[in-house]
């Protein structure tokens, strides 16, 4: 056999605890025979019975550590383990309470405890409640006075909601998990907005099912916000702890589950005349800046009649100009057209001249070289033509004889 050192056989022995389910979740009855508080805020102690004792520790933080005194009878909720440097067993402990208050309410505290660390009653993970919710479901029970009472006070107060019951039974052995399978079908179903658990009033062991761990995981699981109304307004579970919003009774829950539409007619009202008599203010500030800036402007502008007469004169000025230009342009145009008169054929011809073309062409003829004899020619004078054949040519100066 191979020999182990002595921190080695401890470590296994706090393996073999640390699988040991009961050991890792155990609640401890014993009377406190020793105890002592550190600086550091541990509390150490020893408890015992008629037969055995163990030491235990609750490191700071943990709940009930004032109720650790001597002779007093206490339940303790921890685990065991292995005091490394001394080889003892010891009771760490999370949560302690006096053994007079109940079994039931130490497992309660111990788990509220065990539940807040996880970070289920965490306010910052706690969503808002829609303002204007479209659908609500309801987890209850279809026979109880809760369910008559919500839809009584929704109806009242937004009756354009769409109103879902997941009915379950709110007591007794199979209520755990009805209510779990209610608020998980709800959050199956697409749409809902918000979740009410709910139950009217009754015994600490009639609302013990919403303090059962399962219903407060189911709760924490949600994808819509969940609402608690359970019970009356003393009474708190851990249901409401792990709930986005926690209302004292069910008809509280349903008030906090949707809005009032009659004050939301009463607010777009008031909100209607408040922005009218805005409006109305900033039109009449608009109007007294606009009087304010005539004013100030009718000051400080010139005499507008003097302003007219010199504008007038030099419009005036202007008009005379342009119609001495105009006519100045108009006469030469005048000598224009007359020179341009002079010129043209029908004046020239009208003098005396003619102008040759060849018959067959119509061809200008600009020299007699471009004639042979026996062309036919067509000759224009100023009030006709004259059809004619060549007879004979000759050069400048030189008079041919036709004969």
């Amino acid at each position: 056999m191979k020999a182990v050192s002595v921190s080695e056989a401890l470590s296994h022995l706090n393996e073999l605890i640390d699988a040991d389910q009961l050991l890792n979740d155990i609640c401890v009855l014993g009377e406190v025979s020793r105890a002592s508080r550190a600086a550091s805020g541990h509390t150490y102690f020893t408890i015992k019975d008629s037969e055995s004792s163990l030491d235990g520790a609750i490191f700071r933080g943990g709940v009930g550590a004032s109720h650790i005194e001597a002779g007093v009878e206490i339940i303790a909720f921890g685990r065991i383990s292995v005091y490394a440097r001394t080889g003892r067993l010891q009771l760490i402990a999370h949560v302690v309470q006096p053994s007079g208050i109940g079994m039931l309410q130490a497992q309660f505290e111990e788990m509220k405890v065990r539940l807040e660390s996880e970070g289920l009653f965490d306010s910052s993970r706690k969503r808002p409640i829609p303002e204007y919710p479209g659908v609500v479901g309801v987890v209850t029970s279809e026979n109880a006075a809760a369910w008559e009472d919500i839809k009584r006070t929704i109806r009242n107060r937004y009756p354009q909601v769409e109103l879902v019951l997941s009915h379950t039974l709110v007591q007794g052995d199979q209520a755990t998990p009805e209510i779990v399978n209610a608020i998980k079908v709800l959050n199956d179903l697409e749409g809902i907005d918000v979740i009410i658990v709910a139950r009217g009033g009754g015994s600490p062991e009639d609302l013990s099912v919403f303090n059962d761990e399962n219903v407060a995981r189911a709760i924490f699981a949600s994808s819509a916000p969940v609402i608690t109304g359970i019970g009356h307004e003393n009474d708190w579970s851990i249901a409401d702890l792990v709930a986005d919003s926690r209302a004292s009774t069910p008809t509280a829950a349903a008030v906090m589950s949707v809005p009032d539409y009659k004050e939301l007619i009463e607010r777009i009202t008031n909100s209607k005349s408040q922005l009218v008599n805005l409006m109305h203010d900033a039109v009449a500030d608009k109007h007294r800046t606009i009087e304010v800036a005539v004013l100030k402007v009718g000051t400080v502008l010139p005499n507008f009649d003097f302003l007219k007469i010199k504008i007038d004169d030099f419009v005036a000025n202007i008009i005379r100009n342009t119609e001495s230009q105009l006519e100045f342009s108009k006469n030469r145009l005048n000598g224009i057209k007359e020179k341009l008169n002079v010129m043209s054929p029908e004046s020239v011809m009208a003098r005396g001249y003619a102008v040759i073309q060849r018959y067959e062409s119509s061809e200008v003829v600009k020299s007699v070289s471009g004639l042979t004899p026996d062309d036919k020619i067509t000759i224009t004078l100023s009030d006709g033509k004259i059809g004619a054949r060549v007879l004979k040519k000759s050069k400048s100066g030189y008079q041919p004889n036709l004969l």
